[in-house]
This record gives C-alpha cells, structure tokens and sequence, in this order.
C-alpha cells in the first residue's frame, strides 16, 4: 500500500510517521507521477486531486470537528477526515453526519519513553482546564509531587526523567486529538489517574462555550486508555476514585497496552488493517 503525504506536520506526528516508516510503510513526501498511490493524506488542507484513483484523507491538521462538509472535495467518494481517535469520530457523527471520519493514530516512540525504576515523586499535569481543579488536588495532596503545567512549558528531558521515574500521575487536563505527553507517560509504565475533562468546553480560553449550544460536546484527555492504564474519574468524585486507584496501583500494566495500541509496528497495522477494508 502507497502513501503520499502532504501538508503541514506536527513534530509529534511526523515523529510518529517515520517511526511507521520504519516498520515498513511506504510513503512518499513529493507527488511521484510515476507511482500510483492508495491514499493521499493532505494533513493541514483541503484540496482536490484530479486524476487520483485511490482514497484521499484529510487532516488530522485542521479544524474539527467546526469543518463544513462544503469544504471537502469529493465527499461521496473514498473520502475521509483522520480525527486520531474514536472520541472524536464519535462526536463528528453527532455533529458532521455527512462527513465520513476514522481514527488513524501516529507512533508513540516507545524506545524512547521507557521505563525508570520509580523512586521519584508522582507527577501532576495541568493542561487547559480550570485552575480550581488543580487546587483541589493540591490540597489533599499537599507538596510531594512533580508539577507539570502546560501553561509554563517543559523541556522533554525533565518530562520523560519526571514520568519514567514517577509512581503514578494524575492528568488535570482538556481534551486531546491523540496526547502524545498523556501516551509517553503510559510508556513509561507510569499509571495515570484521569480528572477528565468531559465536554469540550471545559477548555478554559477557547470558543466552545458559544459552539453548538444543543450539543454537550462530549470529550476526554485519555484518547486511547484502558484498565491496565489506571483510571478515569471527574472533578466530583476524584477523591473517593483515588483511593481506589491508589489500592489497585500495583496491578497496573499501561506500557504493555501502549505497546500493543500504539507502539510503530501497531499503528502501522491499524492504518493497514482499516485502510484495506475501506
């Protein structure tokens, strides 16, 4: 199967991408008029591709789920829009009926985010919610942990040295497309307890308190997760949720369910195993 991509990159993603190279998936960056291609991914536009026999995918560098189905080209064709995970396809059929989506995630580098003995503190993220609900953690933890906020910036040293060696996290954060610093820290075998974030307007700063009044707009920050990986709980109920979480810490296994989801040579198989049956 031929990959052409084009468009803008995220770091994280192209990262991922190549790791899938790798693996074995063949893409090209420049248009070969020699080759015929699968699927062309234009990540950050929407343009029309004449002459192409295969699939298009759109994304996942644009404005979902706010997109017109007006501004796809060729919408009744082999035409999708990648939304990284199965949240936002979800909420794209809610919203976009029109609009065909999946769920193509990009590599986590699991060489690179590993685990460390755990003898530093446990880390809490903050990331684009309100601030009273890191307080509220704060107060009942009190000063022994890591703190990393988003708002203030981090280098990727301190992070992966702060997650690889921490016992557990706990993720104060908005929505995510995929995470990449959410799935690194699972790589590093590091469990996470989730106070999620259920709507999209539970972003603190953006525009979607006035979006879709009718809709809730339901989300999460732990776009790809299961039980091996921790738990998830909301800003009401987290107290009583840690206690168990913290009971059942030991039999946590979060890098084996990265390894198995999003590891180089699992992506690779989803974007195969999905793009062949479509």
């Amino acid at each position: 199967m031929n990959f052409l991509f084009e468009g803008w990159f995220h770091p994280k993603n192209r990262i991922g991408l190549d790791l899938m190279i790798r693996e074995g998936m063949k893409v090209d960056f420049i248009h070969d008029s020699g080759k015929k291609y699968d699927w062309i991914i234009n990540l950050s536009e929407f343009k029309t591709y004449q002459g192409h026999s295969g699939g298009v995918i759109y994304g996942p560098h644009l404005l979902f789920p706010t997109i017109n189905s007006s501004q796809i080209p060729n919408l009744d064709g082999r035409t999708y829009c990648n939304l990284l995970s199965k949240w936002l396809v979800d909420l794209n059929e809610d919203i976009n009926p029109g609009i065909k989506s999946l769920a193509l995630p990009f590599a986590v580098d699991t060489d690179r985010f590993t685990p460390s003995e755990k003898t530093g503190k446990p880390v809490i993220y903050f990331k684009g919610v309100r601030e009273e609900w890191l307080n509220s953690v704060i107060g009942i933890l009190g000063s022994d942990f890591t703190m990393i906020d988003h708002r203030k910036g981090y280098g990727e040293d301190y992070f992966i040295n702060s997650v690889s060696e921490a016992p557990f996290a706990i993720w104060i954060g908005r929505h995510e497309s995929q995470g990449f610093a959410f799935q690194e820290t699972l790589s590093c075998n590091t469990p996470i307890f989730v106070v999620d974030a259920k709507s999209l307007r539970d972003e603190v700063g953006s525009s979607w308190g006035n979006f879709l009044p009718g809709h809730k707009l339901q989300s999460t920050a732990a776009s790809y997760f299961d039980d091996r990986c921790g738990m998830i709980s909301e800003i009401h109920r987290w107290h009583t949720d840690f206690l168990e979480f913290m009971d059942n810490l030991p039999k946590y296994k979060p890098r084996e369910f990265i390894v198995e989801n999003l590891s180089p040579k699992a992506c690779y198989k989803t974007w195969i195993d999905k793009l062949s049956n479509l």
